[in-house]
């Protein structure tokens, strides 16, 4: 009889930090993004965006190779400098230090057509998590 009791209680207590935990990553979404971001290594990240660009921009086997390599040093670079002990001003400068570089190497390896094409799924991508963040009203103030 008493452990017919106690299991209604157990389950009561186990339904209570699940309902916390929402809360919890709510306030602490940068933290759980940057250990998702560190979950995956270099090499893979590389890969699947490698991937990605020779699909949308039908490249070669040649092409897509250079790509890949430039990737992996990019994304090798970005572990390196989140890694560091740099402050967040310091860590983002150099991050878009590294992007722009990684951008000017593309530009020796991609056509014209296909950077303009990176460049127009570059900015989809960026509307759709504005748009994922809440945040697309922000874009009608612009036109203002």
């Amino acid at each position: 009889m008493l452990s017919m009791l106690a299991l209604p209680l157990l389950a009561q207590q186990t339904t209570t930090p699940t309902a916390e935990a929402p809360a919890a990553g709510a306030t602490a979404g940068r933290a759980n993004k940057m250990q998702r971001y560190q979950a995956t290594d270099p090499a893979t990240r590389a890969r699947r965006q490698t991937d990605r660009l020779a699909k949308e921009l039908n490249l070669d086997q040649a092409t897509t190779q250079k790509v890949y390599d430039a990737e992996l040093v990019r994304t090798q670079k970005v572990d390196d400098i989140m890694k560091g002990s740099d402050d967040g001003r310091t860590k983002n400068k150099v991050l878009k230090e590294n992007a722009d570089a990684f951008k000017a190497k593309l530009q020796t390896i991609l056509t014209p057509d296909q950077m303009a094409k990176m460049e127009q799924m570059k900015s989809q991508m960026k509307g759709r998590m504005r748009n994922r963040q809440g945040m697309g009203a922000s874009d009608d103030k612009d036109t203002n």
